[in-house]
């Protein structure tokens, strides 16, 4: 390609450096300069809390590319420290501060990306630029975290009301009677930065109270998957205050924060504080420059990740894209989804150069017409470790799909990581959801030790191939007892789906029945409405619950109210069952379930559910 064009970055981190390296690739003949204000590029921002913990001894394991390396390999203008701060699209400039020395300069440029990323949330709370509260979103960020904490605080045990917690036991009533606590570390924002750093800190043996103010931890995904973690989370000595919000902080002499006040009136102190309550889109640039923002105030692109001024493209997490599912806006953040990005922008400002330039030359391959590439959007697959616990999620969670597809249904399922007769084989719980009428596949989420990661991208692959539920029961999988099953637990899901569909099982949801048991006069004491008029009729008195279970597994632990007939003797006790009521049979995880269903149905029983997902649904534990 002879061209003597120019293509300024504006970020170097994951969507910036992609769209560099692309670039490069792509052509030898044009200019390429990357501004970053920060002193590192190209480094891998998820694993930072990892850095924190020790886990990741070395800083340098963390860059994919040192600011030389890149510039050596790709032989591109790597300005680091250096700040833009303003775009003037009628003159095709920038202005850059050179933020060692403090001059500004002009800079021009043909093409423009923008790869700004997102910025943290501070808390808009006084006193939010304490010394000991802390973000991350830089390796600066871990670093200054790190020397605190190697620095300055000693781990110890919970006080509650002054007193030592050494057992935790019943520590969650504790919690909510007492109300000084006082801990190590307070982590404000149960997102996914904030329960990356839980891990980091636990690490390193610290005391940790968790503050969010929704109902539940990782607000994107179902209760249905959370209630396992937040379980999980408890037995590990993690104190959680949901529905909580920090009111105002107490400062010690020093200007450091020694306590949280809580709106509910709690005092927690603490020695160092960690919001993580989320990021926005760094967009002040583009919308200076007139750039078009949307809904979710990131930068509006089409799919060839062109803004409205011509010759400006944007990228990664300052952008939005379309959720495939939804067809809405939405940015999700995601390093992966920022790689295709910058990738795809670099292809474009190529092709856009040849067609403008009229440069075609059959001998010489890089100078040939190149075609457009689009980026359709994604649906949002995403996995976060806390511990030896993995949870993901794939698509839309169940909450997300009903409120725009009433015929949105879910399949609950607990399934082995691989051949229960092979050692360390883990229990993964499961939520498929779905399009009841169409079939198809909306989402996805699991939880659990092993497995996770491959079935959360086998399903994120179904959707995006459009596959129909049904579809997984006859997908073709590796199959050796170390890692899967004769019958894949994603055959399963197909399995169980099909037999919906071909009329051979009925569910009830768990959330169902405990509205039906929680009725006091025809009050849904949860304070939800959203149940289907034949479960909002029904009473305790119109259903008849069986657990088919063994004597040991019903005495560990049952649903109120639930009579025991183990499977292998249901058929000589079908007289000791109430017709007339509805039967909702459950076992530990369906499948006995599922053949006491037929039993019944088989003997003439009408009214017959099965309960999705079973007692290992109903108790939410890992």
């Amino acid at each position: 390609m002879k061209t003597n064009k120019k293509v300024i970055i504006i970020g170097g981190v994951a969507a910036g450096t992609s769209a560099a390296a692309k670039l490069r690739r792509m052509s030898e003949n044009i200019e390429i300069t990357l501004y970053e204000k920060y002193e590192y590029i190209s480094y891998a921002t998820c694993g930072l809390p990892y850095f924190v913990s020790g886990k990741i001894k070395n800083l340098n394991e963390l860059l994919v590319s040192t600011v030389q390396s890149f510039a050596g390999r790709f032989n591109v203008n790597v300005q680091n420290l250096h700040e833009v701060i303003k775009i003037i699209p009628a003159e095709k400039v920038i202005l850059v501060k050179n933020l060692k020395t403090g001059k500004e300069f002009k800079d021009n440029y043909d093409y423009l990306i923008i790869a700004t990323g997102a910025s943290v949330i501070n808390l808009p709370i006084a006193g939010s630029d304490a010394s000991n509260i802390f973000a991350l979103k830089t390796i600066d960020d871990a670093l200054k975290i790190k020397d605190f904490l190697d620095d300055r605080i000693t781990p110890s045990l919970f006080k509650l009301d002054g007193k030592e917690i050494c057992s935790f036991e019943n520590i969650v009533e504790s919690l909510e009677k007492s109300r000084r606590i006082k801990s190590n570390i307070v982590i404000i924002g149960a997102g996914f930065v904030g329960l990356e750093m839980l891990e980091a800190f636990l690490h390193k043996n610290f005391s940790v109270i968790i503050i969010e103010k929704a109902d539940q931890m990782l607000p994107a995904f179902d209760k249905e998957i959370i209630e396992y973690v937040e379980n999980y989370l408890q037995h590990q000595g993690v104190f959680v205050l949901k529905k909580e919000e920090v009111s105002s902080f107490e400062k010690n002499t020093e200007g450091d924060i020694k306590a949280i006040k809580t709106a509910s009136g709690k005092t927690i102190e603490t020695n160092i504080v960690f919001a993580g309550i989320g990021v926005r889109p760094e967009n002040s640039l583009a919308k200076e420059a007139g750039i078009n923002t949307g809904e979710k105030d990131g930068v509006i692109v089409d799919e060839f990740m062109q803004t409205n001024v011509a010759d400006i493209y944007a990228v990664g997490d300052c952008v939005e894209c379309e959720d495939l599912i939804l067809k809405n806006k939405k940015i999700y953040y995601l390093a992966s989804i920022a790689n295709k990005q910058g990738r795809i922008s670099a292809n474009n400002v190529i092709s856009d150069i040849l067609k403008k330039s009229h440069l075609e030359d059959n001998n010489h391959p890089g100078q040939r017409e190149i075609a457009s590439k689009r980026y359709v959007g994604s649906i949002g697959t995403s996995i976060i470790k806390i511990l030896d616990v993995a949870i993901a999620k794939t698509g839309l969670s169940f909450a997300e799909a009903k409120k725009s597809n009433p015929d949105a249904e879910k399949i609950e399922a607990h399934f082995l990581s691989h051949a229960g007769y092979y050692p360390g084989a883990q229990m993964m719980h499961m939520v498929l959801i779905y399009d009841r009428k169409s079939h198809y596949i909306l989402g996805f989420e699991v939880i659990g030790r092993e497995g996770v990661d491959k079935k959360t991208d086998i399903i994120a692959t179904a959707i995006k191939g459009n596959l129909k539920v049904e579809d997984l029961a006859y997908c073709d999988f590796a199959y050796q007892p170390e890692f899967g099953a004769a019958k894949d637990s994603i055959n399963l899901l197909g399995m169980i789906g099909e037999n919906l569909f071909d009329g051979e099982v009925e569910f009830i949801n768990c959330e169902d029945l405990r509205y039906i048991l929680n009725k006091d006069n025809g009050v849904n004491k949860s304070g939800s409405n959203d149940f289907k008029p034949e479960i909002q009729n029904l009473t305790k008195e119109d259903i008849f619950i069986l657990d088919v279970r063994t004597h040991g597994e019903y005495g560990a632990g049952c649903i109120e109210g639930a009579n025991l007939i183990p499977l292998n003797s249901l058929r000589e006790n079908l007289d000791n069952i109430d017709r007339s009521k509805l039967v909702i049979v459950y076992c530990q995880t369906g499948y006995r379930a599922y053949l006491g269903y037929k039993i019944l149905k088989n003997n003439g029983f009408e009214n017959v559910r099965c309960l999705n997902g079973s007692y290992l649904s109903w108790d939410r534990r890992m």
